[in-house]
């Protein structure tokens, strides 16, 4: 993770299919969750799929309202009518690809948000819900959700940490027996 948290810190952008993405906030991932984007949910990636969610990334998500006014406003679609018309068809491998690794790139998060739960009742939540609704007493509503991944996954594993839950830990330092703290 630390050098996840280094790279998104540089505030590194990348250009795909002519649009400027940076790094992905807690709001973008979230909405990505939303649309049940194949990028984040698994499943094949059709060329809508693709102009969505590169539409999502590049836009601020944050405050809600106003994204969904957006979304009903078409903004997405116009995306893909703008960018279909000088697009070649023949770059969407490659910038899907590119895509799909900047997203899992910056969604990387532990093995625990995204196995299901047998004790958990009832519907889960999206992690990046419920990393926000962890940190947000911390940081505040729009802090959180504008922060990005990595900065957001940071302080809910030094939260964690800080309450004495270890869970954040891989399942290899757990096998090697470092879940609990002890190094031996």
């Amino acid at each position: 993770m630390l050098q996840t948290f280094q790279r998104a810190m540089q505030s590194r952008a990348t250009r795909i299919a002519g649009i400027r993405l940076g790094p992905i906030t807690l709001a973008q991932a979230y909405c990505l969750y939303a649309w049940e984007s194949p990028f984040v949910c698994g499943g094949n990636i059709e060329l809508a799929d693709f102009g969505v969610a590169l539409w999502t990334c590049s836009q601020k998500c944050w405050p809600f309202p106003r994204f969904v006014d957006a979304v009903d406003a078409g903004k997405p679609e116009k995306l893909l009518t703008k960018v279909g018309r000088r697009y070649d068809l023949q770059q969407f491998p490659k910038d899907r690809d590119a895509l799909h690794e900047w997203i899992d790139w910056h969604c990387k998060v532990p093995p625990r948000f995204l196995k299901p739960d047998p004790n958990r009742k009832g519907a889960s939540a999206p992690w990046p819900m419920i990393v926000a609704v962890q940190i947000m007493p911390m940081l505040g509503e729009q802090r959180t959700w504008q922060m990005p991944v990595p900065l957001a996954m940071s302080y809910k594993i030094a939260k964690d940490n800080a309450e004495g839950d270890t869970s954040w830990k891989s399942e290899e330092e757990e096998a090697q027996g470092r879940a609990n703290g002890s190094d031996t």
